[in-house]
């Protein structure tokens, strides 16, 4: 159903969700102190005033992604474009004509549309990297909502097996800013004035894919309207030493939390690992423990 039909569904359910929000964070105070630890400590110069400001826009902004989420599997594909523009589609251009490109992200605003706009764009040759969600149901939820336009998902730690008996793959999507916890490679930066460990997928797997790296930006024009934007982080066949992709991704995405804080997912524990060691803490240092 096209979304334009139905408008008040989805004025609906922001009433409902936005409410919800409210409930789950500001009354209850549900993870409270992660938001609030996370934004003093990223941002130590702001005021009281300022980090309460933001914690009231994330949570909003939290129940009109939630919102957007559930109403998803309602959009058809003209609703998607209507609602998600790309500013520079120029550079899927290669994924068209079969040269692998790697569409790497943040939890960022509406980042669930960005990848069904991008899906759209691609088709068949858009895989997705994503972690299993134990309960069935949801996770089952979640790969049908996902895989809707013809893009396939694929647990993270099967993506070398899978990607070398499917030669389809021309777009890889991932979603990079998470912890790596179970990751043996780990990249340890300084992001946002605190050490901080990324997972190096995006950099690892440009190799055999011999793909390049795009960050997708996510920014919020209105609600339920979002525009989507790449930036190559290296050139096609550049080659660079290991990490520097990586560490690019860390600085322009700090740079797109600066500029719109209250879009990113303050309410998970992004710090939670803690680096061994003390010799090697300067910016860039790459450590595979």
């Amino acid at each position: 159903m096209n979304e334009l039909r139905d408008p008040l569904g989805l004025r609906a359910l922001y009433l409902v969700m936005g409410l919800a929000a409210w409930a789950v964070y500001r009354l209850f105070g549900l993870r409270r102190a992660v938001i609030r630890g996370n934004l003093e400590r990223s941002f130590p110069d702001w005021t009281r005033q300022q980090v309460r400001q933001v914690e009231r826009e994330f949570a909003r902004r939290q129940g009109e992604t939630l919102a957007e989420l559930l109403y998803t599997p309602r959009l058809d594909a003209d609703a998607v474009r209507q609602r998600v523009a790309i500013a520079n589609p120029a550079w899927l251009a290669d994924a068209a004509h079969g040269r692998a490109v790697m569409v790497v992200g943040a939890h960022q605003n509406n980042f669930e549309w960005a990848l069904q706009r991008v899906s759209l764009e691609v088709d068949a040759g858009l895989y997705g990297l994503y972690k299993p969600i134990r309960n069935a149901w949801v996770d089952a939820w979640f790969r049908s909502m996902r895989q809707r336009f013809g893009s396939q998902l694929i647990p993270a730690k099967s993506v070398l097996r899978v990607l070398a008996r499917n030669r389809d793959c021309v777009a890889l999507c991932i979603i990079a800013d998470q912890a790596p916890t179970t990751s043996r490679q780990k990249y340890w930066t300084t992001f946002l004035g605190q050490d901080t460990a990324f997972y190096m997928g995006p950099e690892l797997l440009t190799r055999p894919l011999r793909a390049q790296v795009l960050y997708t930006r996510v920014r919020r024009v209105a609600r339920g309207r979002y525009e989507v934007s790449f930036e190559p982080l290296h050139e096609r066949g550049e080659s660079l030493p290991q990490g520097e992709i990586t560490e690019r991704y860390a600085r322009t995405l700090e740079a797109e939390i600066r500029a719109d804080p209250a879009g990113w997912w303050w309410s998970h524990k992004r710090w939670k690992l803690k680096r061994e060691g003390t010799a090697d803490r300067g910016q860039g240092t790459g450590d595979r423990g």
